[in-house]
């Protein structure tokens, strides 16, 4: 994450931002597309718990690879509303349980993609460099995968299931001329997956992940 912060603010600034820029204005519209890195934010919920140990709140993913792409209309210079597409393919997170001579490792991993309304508030819509507050609600399209091995023996299973979803965040962006803008966002993002298919006596659980993403888009 750290690098990604690096990187981000090297990106920001090999765009000279644009003074003379319009900035928002009632009726313009965006479309954006976004890349970036989450970190899941919380175990999974799911306990293991057999005869030779135990691993509790085994986790759901590690980091993730972000991206996705907004349309956005601007109702007056502060507020806009529009549609969005997200994903985030988390990687694979692996948790080891020992006891009475026994190993079982427990591998896990999730893919979200999210359909969503989205929505922003910005502070200052008539400066060429901005603040604003992202928001969107919608549906999640979640896959998770979880295998395990003990003494030798694998298995595995996947299930998918679908959910509410919500995000809010706060970002930065700057004109680099009339029509063209980048920016940097970050994310707080939440949604529900029922484990009960996964693991016995599993259910309902609600999984959230940060996010922080470039972006850049073009403005009409």
């Amino acid at each position: 994450m750290q690098k990604l912060f690096l990187w981000a603010g090297l990106f920001m600034c090999c765009f000279p931002i644009s003074l003379l820029a319009q900035g928002i204005e009632k009726g313009d519209q965006m479309m954006s597309g976004f890349v970036g890195a989450s970190l899941s934010a919380g175990g999974s919920g799911i306990d293991i718990d057999v005869s030779w140990g135990e691993a509790n709140a085994v986790d759901w993913g590690e980091g993730a690879v972000s991206y996705g792409q907004q349309y956005l209309y601007a109702l007056n210079p502060y507020i806009a509303v529009g549609a969005e597409f997200n994903a985030n393919n988390f990687e694979a997170t692996t948790d080891t349980v020992w006891g009475y001579g026994y190993e079982e490792t427990v591998e896990s991993k999730m893919d979200v993609y999210s359909l969503l309304a989205a929505g922003r508030l910005t502070t200052n819509p008539k400066s060429g460099f901005r603040f604003y507050i992202p928001f969107g609600v919608g549906w999640a399209f979640a896959k998770s995968s979880v295998s395990a091995t003990v003494a030798g023996e694998h298995d595995s299973g996947s299930d998918t299931d679908n959910s509410f979803m919500y995000y809010l965040g706060m970002g930065l962006e700057g004109d680099v001329s009339n029509h063209w803008l980048v920016g940097l966002e970050f994310r707080y993002s939440n949604f529900t997956f029922n484990t009960s298919k996964l693991v016995r006596g599993g259910g309902d659980e609600n999984y959230s992940f940060i996010s922080l993403m470039l972006k850049a888009a073009y403005k009409f």
